[in-house]
């Protein structure tokens, strides 16, 4: 059976017709972006302006394709099924990069007022300019995995079945046909790292494998079991099982090291002109920096030597995967019971449960130095560690050394009805908790303001807790009910009226995300030291509570912020009620100065640790609802149109996002955007983020 279906939709009202799609080009509509604002211009505070052009000069795009055998024998001797099988699957990617554009950053409305810096105060009031220099822009990718397996049902008994697996899989290195890769002669916490040695004896390039070593064979034992426990002659079900399972390396982290010097360059400038034509300015350093670096790179010239024909020069960036990258592991157990009343009712407890181990991280601050306990400074030559490399800026190191770990309790019922109305229910109860180190593979942000990287990049551990999709409960529902309007009117009234009504519906509830509290003005001033991670707030006194989060922190009506504000009214006096310390104050990752007579930092020292995802935004609630009219189209065999209404945030709830988690801005705990819902007709789009009530009209034919 086919199913067409023709709708339209608004938001509260109903519009009639067909959706029409165009698909437009836009690329001279965005070049003419490119040439009126060359770059992208962003800023510290997220509330001052809305962020303006684009960091991009062409588009970026893949073209992948992927090839996959499979095949699988099976043969039963007595009680026992035994099976065998192998998997082969292989992607290939062409892709093309955009050319970067740079993207602009003042640190503070005096550092744009002043054109780029103040030259009275070039370290705090600066615009800060990132941008990449590459040699390619289009390249091939391709990596497979093979895997091998064996398994057993054993019917032990007529109530009992056993199955045992295992499984043995190679997923291999990623490889660039053009030998598109550069990286350090060895990982970075190993590598010589005095200045005076060549940028071009420390860095190996036309590489064809990404990493330079991967986990040559995993193995993965299983074990599972259903039984029933009174005899097969009742309706109860008890299953379980524990199994080791692998997932492969995220694909994106191979940027990381396809970003690398010489290929391609990025350089970190500032406290220069923000204006691209201006006699000096932070692109003019940026370029200069980059010409010097791969001629230098090119004669074997080290660090000084660059420095000195190029001032202000700024040291490139890198990627550097540690020695071995492992297999991302995780350990899976799970303890099911399930329980069958009568023809149509059924109920399922459930514990479910998964370790991680060897996941990847992302380091962004493996060179970052002066803060806490990381090195001190730079090194000299000879250096004499522990000491930060000078010939590098922010340094990313690939590590797999991250753990997770989850719980939970699931509880399921499901309803059929039959007779005189027809129709299913079933609901879904989950009580979890998920924790991690870093949430999202440490790739993009999963909420706003999540960061993407532990706060200490000495010690990663300190930064597991709650993972940043942590709903502490959760519950769905789902409903179709054929309305039974013709026993309702005791057989009266027109078949084609009375027949053919059905309702159904949706409901999704769960407790808020967590987040932590950054303070984003500290970790700008970090760069400058090599830092990139996230710096937690430091709380004034041990955390208790999680504040309150709800319409009350809605912009523009903030009277009660999910976070005290951090400054009284005035806009300058520190709020005495303030949770956290004043921002800039840290003196380490979980230490900083209370607020003074002669400062906000000038009080005594507090040491408090925050930890990481402690607090909580609002929770969601959505239903979606919908009533359909089916009728038999005479003549036409098992065809039937069908027209009806569907509803789409029923209610209208409105649903709060994440509040504003950073101590330096203005609004910081209170909310400016709503959450997108996860059903709709519009998408992640315009309309579709602020989950607004949608109404469909919705005309189906079936034949």
């Amino acid at each position: 059976m086919e199913t067409h279906t023709f709708s339209s939709y608004a938001a509260n009202q109903f519009l009639l017709g067909v959706h029409r799609f165009r698909s437009r080009d836009g690329q001279a509509s965005f070049a003419g972006t490119l040439e009126a604002l060359p770059t992208l211009l962003s800023w510290q505070d997220a509330n001052s302006f809305t962020n303006i052009g684009s960091s991009q000069g062409s588009r970026s795009g893949y073209g992948p394709s992927m090839y996959r055998v499979s095949d699988d024998f099976m043969k039963i001797w007595g009680k026992h099924k035994l099976g065998f099988g192998i998997d082969f699957l292989r992607h290939r990617v062409d892709a093309l990069f955009g050319v970067d554009q740079g993207t602009l950053v003042p640190f503070t409305l005096n550092a744009f007022y002043q054109g780029g810096f103040d030259p009275a105060t070039p370290q705090t009031d600066a615009t800060q300019l990132t941008q990449s220099f590459t040699s390619q822009l289009s390249n091939h990718f391709s990596e497979y995995i093979l895997g091998l397996y064996a398994q057993e049902e054993w019917h032990l008994r007529q109530n009992l079945t056993l199955t045992f697996a295992i499984r043995t899989e190679h997923h291999s290195n990623t490889v660039c046909e053009n030998r598109c890769f550069a990286r350090l002669t060895s990982p970075f916490d190993s590598v010589n790292h005095d200045p005076d040695q060549p940028y071009n004896q420390a860095i190996q390039t036309n590489l064809k494998q990404a990493y330079e070593n991967v986990s040559a064979i995993v193995w993965a034992p299983r074990f599972g079991f259903a039984w029933q426990p009174f005899g097969t002659a009742h309706n109860t079900v008890v299953r379980g099982g524990i199994g080791i399972f692998y997932d492969s390396l995220p694909s994106f982290a191979v940027l990381a090291i396809y970003n690398n010097p010489p290929l391609s360059n990025r350089f970190v400038v500032q406290s220069d002109n923000l204006a691209p034509n201006e006699t000096t300015s932070l692109f003019k350093d940026a370029a200069n920096s980059n010409t010097e670096f791969l001629n230098g790179f090119a004669s074997g010239e080290t660090f000084a030597e660059i420095k000195a024909k190029v001032n202000g020069f700024s040291p490139p960036t890198l990627g550097s995967p540690d020695h071995l990258l492992k297999t991302p592991q995780y350990l899976k157990w799970s303890l099911e019971a399930q329980h069958v009343f009568g023809a149509g009712t059924s109920i399922n407890i459930g514990y479910f449960g998964n370790r991680g181990v060897h996941e990847l991280i992302l380091n962004p601050s493996a060179n970052a130095f002066g803060f806490d306990a990381l090195p001190a400074a730079l090194c000299t030559s000879p250096p004499v560690p522990p000491c930060a490399d000078p010939r590098f800026g922010g340094v990313t190191q690939l590590t797999t050394v991250g753990v997770s770990n989850y719980h939970g309790m699931v509880f399921s019922v499901q309803h059929r009805f039959n007779g005189w109305s027809e129709g299913v229910f079933q609901a879904n109860y989950t009580y979890g908790h998920a924790l991690d180190e870093v949430s999202n593979g440490g790739l993009a942000p999963f909420t706003f303001g999540s960061s993407e990287a532990p706060q200490n990049p000495l010690n990663f551990r300190g930064s597991y807790g709650n993972a940043d999709y942590d709903a502490r409960h959760s519950f769905n529902a789902s409903y179709v009910w054929e309305v039974p309007v013709r026993a309702a009117l005791r057989g009266h009234g027109p078949e084609y009226l009375v027949k053919g009504w059905q309702i159904s519906g949706t409901i999704f509830a769960r407790s808020g995300f967590p987040y932590t509290v950054i303070d984003d003005a500290k970790g700008f001033e970090l760069q400058a030291n090599n830092f990139f991670g996230p710096i937690y707030a430091v709380p004034a006194e041990p955390v208790v509570g999680v504040g309150s989060c709800g319409e009350g922190a809605a912009i523009p009506v903030a009277s009660q912020p999910c976070q005290p504000p951090q400054l009284l009214p005035d806009g300058v006096t520190p709020n005495p009620n303030a949770r956290f310390l004043q921002t800039g104050c840290e003196t380490s990752f979980n230490a900083g100065n209370l607020p003074g007579p002669s400062g906000p930092c000038a009080g005594p020292a507090v040491s408090v640790a925050q930890g990481r995802n402690r607090f909580r935004a609002p929770g969601y609630f959505n239903t979606d609802f919908a009533i359909m009219k089916n009728t038999k189209i005479p003549r036409w065999e098992n065809a039937a149109l069908g027209i009806g209404l569907q509803f789409y945030n029923f209610f209208n709830h409105p649903n709060f996002g994440m509040p504003d988690n950073s101590n330096t801005h203005p609004t910081f705990g209170q909310i400016f955007g709503m959450q997108s819902p996860p059903t709709g007709i519009l998408g992640a789009g315009l309309g579709g983020d602020a989950s607004p009530r949608n109404i469909q009209l919705k005309v189906q034919l079936q034949f």
